[in-house]
């Protein structure tokens, strides 16, 4: 188990994390997501040790990894890293690569097991130039995996190449870990990559960690409205919290929609995900000028309370009665809105 506890690390007068603790398990993949200059490359390269730790402690296996008065080196640490661009030697054959730094006798051999588990096996002779981009970060990661790294750290590593490509290469790292019971953690900024990767996810934004949690549990029922925005599709609405409900450009809610029920009467602005909106057919609702399908949503077109156009979105399959010209009532699903205050400044 790799542990991370109370780290905390600045540059300058900038602050890049502030008191960070979480554990990442063997045989799992925990994912650290957010915005770019959140922390998490930040945080990688501490458990990597290619920066000093100046706050807190990092630990493998009741081990101390690094500590402001301790720091293991990078090649004692027992962890392998695959980077975004792979970070191949270009002078160096495929075998050479994924050799490279393996010590003992037999490293040749292993280099080639290595890439036969990745699908490799007939590019052992070729340079990294001659390989695509999905290919070197198979080599990458092979190369990463060769020394039976207790850690393997991913940097954005499939950042830049095609979605089947990463669906593939993703599904390929996780069954390695999985199979050689290392701990796995991921950084990156896209949530899919998330949902499919991860079995628990870090969230950070602006060096705070801002809750944690599986995947599924992030998306379904998110703590904080970061993580709702970064996770879902969020609809962004202008009300009013009062003793009796919630006055919304789409109708009245009961206060009991909201995360926070008991939350002070005054302007708000309001976050749902689309996902959690319901419709039902309500002579005396809000009629729909148009529905147009996007994805897996629906992107509905409605004369608002107020009768000006209002656009939402919605789930993607509606009842047969929900069409162009019927008047619906729109409500989310109970505990499902955050709602901010807003300044009266």
């Amino acid at each position: 188990m790799l542990v991370v506890n109370k780290v905390s690390h600045r540059f300058n007068k900038n602050v890049a994390l502030n008191d960070i603790s979480f554990e990442c398990k063997a045989g799992e993949v925990t994912c650290l997501i957010g915005h770019s200059g959140c922390g998490k490359t930040t945080l990688l390269r501490l458990m990597a040790g290619l920066l000093p730790l100046q706050s807190g402690e990092i630990g493998l296996n009741g081990s101390t990894l690094a500590s402001p008065s301790l720091m293991v080196p990078p090649e004692l640490r027992s962890v392998g890293m695959v980077f975004q661009e792979g970070a191949l030697f270009p002078h160096m054959t495929v075998i050479d690569n994924v050799a490279f730094g393996l010590r003992e006798s037999g490293a040749k051999e292993r280099a080639r097991e290595w890439l036969a588990r990745v699908g490799l096996s007939d590019y052992a002779e070729r340079y990294p130039d001659s390989l695509s981009g999905g290919q070197r970060q198979r080599v990458a990661l092979a190369r990463a995996m060769a020394p039976e790294p207790e850690v393997l750290l991913f940097d954005e590593p499939y950042a830049n190449l095609d979605v089947p490509l990463r669906r593939t290469l993703r599904k390929d790292a996780r069954q390695i870990i999985r199979e050689t019971g290392a701990v796995g953690v991921f950084v990156t900024h896209d949530p899919d990559e998330v949902l499919a990767m991860g079995d628990n996810v870090v969230v950070l934004d602006q060096g705070v960690m801002v809750e944690s949690g599986t995947p599924q549990t992030l998306y379904e029922a998110p703590q904080s409205r970061y993580t709702a925005e970064l996770f879902g599709d969020p609809q962004i609405l202008e009300g009013v919290i009062h003793d009796d409900g919630v006055t919304s450009p789409l109708g009245e809610w009961d206060r009991n929609v909201l995360t926070e029920p008991t939350m002070a009467n005054g302007p708000v602005t309001l976050i749902v995900d689309a996902n959690q909106l319901m419709l039902q057919t309500d002579g005396d609702g809000l009629q729909i000028k148009h529905i147009d399908s996007i994805g897996g949503l629906n992107r509905v077109t409605v004369k608002s309370v107020q009768g000006t156009p209002l656009d939402f979105e919605c789930p993607r399959y509606l009842a047969e009665d929900i069409v162009v010209g019927s008047c619906v009532r729109v409500t989310p699903k109970s505990g499902a809105v955050f709602a901010t205050q807003i300044s009266s400044d």
